[in-house]
């Protein structure tokens, strides 16, 4: 996979609908993905979730945060936020992963870098959705952090506004 671009300045920023809900990320995302499960269809009223995975100590909110929580097809208790006035959900992290979180692509402010490493849950996808050129991952011994160094391999080179030399990522 390739991009057209080469470097992003951090932080990247973000937020809801409405903008009473922002965010700056601070640090390199890990992973950016697609998932096509019937439960991201239906939360993000799409054909599939586009997600950004990061360190959920490098995510500085600003504003009020609604939660609610709800399990996913492998039986794991997400959070969702989202901003309480307009309901658009902006991040989801496992409870049992309280470190990292899924941004949701739509709501950087620039989504011009983002490029999905690979497609997950293609099974469940309308069938005009699957993206040439991505990888499909299966289900089953789904390993986010391969995919990950993967997709981070590939990606933009991260850089902090106020500094020249670049973010590492992890």
């Amino acid at each position: 996979m390739s991009t057209a671009i080469h470097e992003v300045r951090l932080p990247l920023t973000g937020g809801c609908v409405c903008g009473q809900l922002r965010y700056d990320l601070t640090g390199a995302p890990l992973l950016a993905y697609a998932c096509h499960c019937h439960n991201c269809q239906k939360r993000s009223g799409s054909a599939y979730a586009l997600t950004v995975v990061i360190r959920r100590a490098d995510l500085r909110v600003m504003g009020v945060v609604d939660a609610q929580r709800a399990h996913d097809l492998s039986g794991r208790e997400l959070e969702h936020s989202f901003c309480p006035k307009c309901r658009g959900r902006v991040w989801v992290h496992a409870i049992a992963a309280p470190d990292y979180a899924s941004l949701r692509a739509g709501t950087f402010d620039d989504t011009g870098w983002i490029v999905p490493i690979a497609q997950a849950w293609v099974e469940s996808a309308l069938p005009w959705a699957v993206m040439p050129g991505v990888k499909v991952a299966p289900p089953e011994g789904l390993d986010f952090y391969a995919l990950g160094e993967e997709w981070r391999a590939s990606a933009p080179r991260f850089v902090a506004e106020e500094a020249s030399a670049p973010i590492r990522s992890a």
